[in-house]
C-alpha cells in the first residue's frame, strides 16, 4: 500500500466482510505507530484451549475474501474466519471445532491433511451418518 486512500480502502475492505458475514466478534485489531492491524480470531480452532489468531494484510486480504465467498456458497458463512485461517495454514481445524454441514467440512478437508487424535485435538470432526445426509 503506497497511498493513504489505498489504507483506506483496505481497512474498509475488512470491516465490511466482517460486517457482511456478520461475525463482527471474530475480528480482532489494534493500533500501533505504523498502522492499524487486522487479524481473524480463530481460539480453540486449531488447538483446544488455546488463544489465537491469523493476520490479515494487504497482501492476504483476497484469500480472506475467497474463503467468505466459498463459504457463503455452501451457507457456512459463519465460518469465513476459520476457513481463511485453515487455508493460510494448509492445517485443518481441530475435530471439535469443525463445521457439522458435510459441503463445510469439504471446504476444510481440503486445507491440509487429516489431523491425528492428540493433544490439542481431542477428538476427529463429527461427520454426519448417510441417514443424516438424506
Amino acid at each position: 500500500m503506497t497511498t493513504p486512500a489505498d489504507v483506506l480502502a483496505y481497512h474498509r475492505r475488512v470491516l465490511a466482510l466482517f460486517w457482511k458475514a456478520d461475525i463482527r466478534d471474530e475480528l480482532l485489531w489494534h493500533d500501533s505507530p505504523d498502522g492499524i492491524h487486522f487479524a481473524a480470531n480463530v481460539s480453540d480452532v486449531f488447538a483446544w484451549g488455546c488463544a489465537d489468531a491469523e493476520d490479515i494484510t494487504p497482501d492476504t486480504i483476497t484469500a480472506l475474501e475467497q474463503a467468505h465467498a466459498d463459504c457463503l456458497a455452501v451457507g457456512a458463512e459463519e465460518y469465513t474466519a476459520e476457513l481463511y485461517a485453515a487455508r493460510q495454514r494448509g492445517m485443518r481445524p481441530q475435530g471439535a471445532a469443525y463445521p457439522d454441514k458435510p459441503e463445510a467440512q469439504a471446504l476444510f478437508d481440503a486445507c491440509g491433511p487429516e489431523r491425528a487424535v492428540g493433544l490439542g485435538n481431542p477428538r476427529h470432526p463429527k461427520r454426519p451418518t448417510s441417514e443424516e445426509q438424506s
